[in-house]
Parts: structure tokens; sequence; C-alpha cells
């Protein structure tokens, strides 16, 4: 009796072995078959998108019901992306072949068993195209940043149109123009105009300033229009702000022109 039970029991174990097993299923396509919403139809690619399979071979497919390699999430309706946090762990803890997301830094590294090494990738470069039809008055002999643009196209949301301050989004060169144009008005006699591009205008340590200066010598006795530009080059680490600012010391309290296309700012990142 007892040899004749062994016996059952080795065969029913090798049944079992060879058994496919389906869970919301009666007709399981793989060792393990899962339809998670229990709408898998037979020869309808578009209805495995929620079934997990684990094959005789040993690869495992989410949304597909033929994997071809070891872990294959490519779905067919494309809901296909992959989630990779963020560890603790040395690099030869997690071993040769371990990925990571880096928070800090918003990059993947992966271990090569002694040391995590970031993968190469390209951060979209800042782009940042502006114009002032604000009409800001400036008064004469004060320095002030210009504010209240109007953005054409900020690729990053890099730029406080409000403000005026421009944060980079990356460490890298920085090419900046501005340029202004003033409501016609009278101008002092031997009167003169800063326009500004500085960094971190709070920092005693990493603040610089781009300076172009535009000068009315002499008698000026007609009323004008003042108009000009500076242009500047940095070298930016990432949190770095940019502001671009207006002294006028022309006599009196001079206005934007209203015609926003005559005050323009650009910022690109190399």
């Amino acid at each position: 009796m007892k040899k004749r039970l062994a016996i059952a029991l080795m065969m029913g174990g090798s049944l079992l072995i060879k058994a496919q097993i389906g869970i919301n299923m009666s007709a399981p396509e793989a060792i393990l078959h899962v339809d998670g919403q229990e709408n898998t139809a037979s020869a309808v690619p578009a209805s495995y998108y929620d079934d997990v399979v684990v094959t005789s071979s040993g690869n495992m497919g989410a949304g597909t019901k033929s994997p071809k390699v070891r872990l294959d999430l490519r779905s067919g309706e494309r809901v296909n992306a992959i989630g990779i946090g963020g560890t603790s762990q040395t690099a030869s803890a997690a071993k040769a072949g371990a990925m990571r997301y880096n928070t800090g830094t918003q990059d993947l590294s992966y271990s090569n068993g002694t040391s995590w090494v970031t993968l190469a990738h390209k951060v979209t470069s800042d782009f940042v195209d502006a114009e002032n039809s604000s009409a800001q008055s400036f008064t004469s002999g004060t320095q002030a940043a210009v504010t209240n643009w109007t953005k054409k196209t900020d690729v990053n949301g890099s730029f406080n149109s409000g403000t005026g301050v421009f944060i980079a989004s990356k460490t890298g060169v920085y090419i900046v123009s501005f340029t202004f144009s003033l409501a016609s008005g009278t101008i002092a006699n031997d009167s003169r105009y800063e326009t500004l591009i500085q960094t971190n205008s709070t920092s005693s340590t990493t603040n610089k300033v781009f300076k172009c200066v535009g000068s009315y010598p002499g008698t000026n006795s007609l009323s004008n229009r003042v108009a000009g530009n500076c242009s500047g080059i940095f070298n930016l680490n990432k949190g770095d702000n940019i502001t671009v600012s207006l002294n006028q010391a022309l006599g009196t309290a001079k206005t934007l022109d209203t015609d926003g296309s005559l005050t323009s700012l650009s910022i690109f990142g190399l």
C-alpha cells in the first residue's frame, strides 16, 4: 500500500511540474499565465496588455505572451515603461550589472562591481526668448532690473517672466543677448546709460557683470529715442541665475517703449 502511494505521489508530482497554471483564465498559454483583468482573447494581441507570463524557457513577459528575452516589457499598447528606484547600497554590494536612479542628479547609473558608473545622457539645453512691452519706468541714475517680460519660448521653464530671473538648469556655457528701447523723450546734456547682464547678483563670490555703455556727450536739445544692447558669454553652474538691468542717467525718468519687439532677451545654453 505504501509503495502504491509513493508511486501515485511521484506521478502526481510529475503532472504538476508539466502543468500550466492560469490565474483569472481557464486556458493558460504559458507555464504561468496571469490575466489581470480577465479579458484575454486567444489570437488577439491587444488583449494581452494586462497579462503576465512565465514561459517554459524561464522568460517573463508583461503585456506580451511571447517574451523574447529574460524580461520582456514590450506590450502592444506601448504602456511599457520600466521603473528603476534608488538604493543606498554600494556598487560592490549590488554586484555588477545592477542599475539605480539618482534623484539628486536625475540620471541613471550601473554597477561595474566596484563603483557606480553614470550612464551618458543629454539634458535639453535651456533656451529663452522673451519680449517686453510693459512700459516699465526707470528713474534717472538708478539701476533697476527689467521685469514683466512676455515669454515667446522657454524650453525648460527656467525663466520667471515676472521677476526677470533666469535660473540655469544645468552647468554649461550660456550666451545672453539683451536689447532695449526707451520711449522718445528729451535727453540731458552729457548723459549716458548702462545695460547690465548680471549673474548671481546677491553673491559676493560668484557675481559677474557684463556692462555696455551708451553716451550722449555735449548739448542735446532735441527729443530722441534711446536704444541699446548688450551681450555676454557666461560659464554657469546649475542653479546660477541671470538678470538684466538698465541704469539710465538721461536726466529724467524714462519708460520702455510699448512695442515689445524693441526690447528683447535671449538666453541660450550650449
